[in-house]
């Protein structure tokens, strides 16, 4: 039987993996990375950060409120980063080094390891500028029928 504990908790444990180890794996919990991590079901695999921090990159790290995220590089912004989820419309700013824990290495799905530098995984970052302007599109124009509908059945 698993048993849940906080990332607070696993904090020292995933650092110290980190260092060691060079890599560590856990079960991502939360929706900002749909749909290419999925809310605890998803095993992702972070590695130290060892080279330069690039847009693309999907990285784990601490707010400054002592939140974890996993949010993927929009921009690096004068030695600061930009970062979002790929199931968000809003950009974090401001995003220090010091706050980066690890780095997107691959993820598991069904028993199966999708490398980040796999064909079809580096085609959907290539993609994401394309996807995110269909799925913005298609919400703003269903919410607009909606409020629409709601108005026409108010008259």
């Amino acid at each position: 039987m698993s048993e849940k504990v906080s990332l607070n908790d696993m904090y020292p444990v995933i650092c110290e993996a980190l260092e060691s180890h060079g890599e560590v794996s856990f079960v991502s919990a939360g929706r900002s990375m749909l749909p290419i991590i999925r809310d605890r079901k998803d095993t992702i695999t972070l590695v130290k950060p060892r080279k330069a921090i690039k847009p693309g990159d999907v990285v784990f790290y601490r707010r400054d409120n002592g939140k974890f995220v996993l949010h993927r590089v929009m921009f690096v912004n004068s030695g600061t980063f930009v970062m979002r989820g790929d199931n968000q419309w809003d950009n974090e700013y401001n995003i220090r080094r010091d706050q980066i824990i690890g780095i997107l290495k691959c993820i598991e799905r069904n028993g199966k390891i999708h490398n980040v530098t796999d064909w079809d995984y580096m085609m959907y970052v290539k993609l994401l500028p394309i996807i995110r302007f269909i799925r913005k599109t298609y919400y703003g124009l269903k919410s607009k029928a909606y409020k629409f509908v709601k108005y026409l059945v108010k008259r």
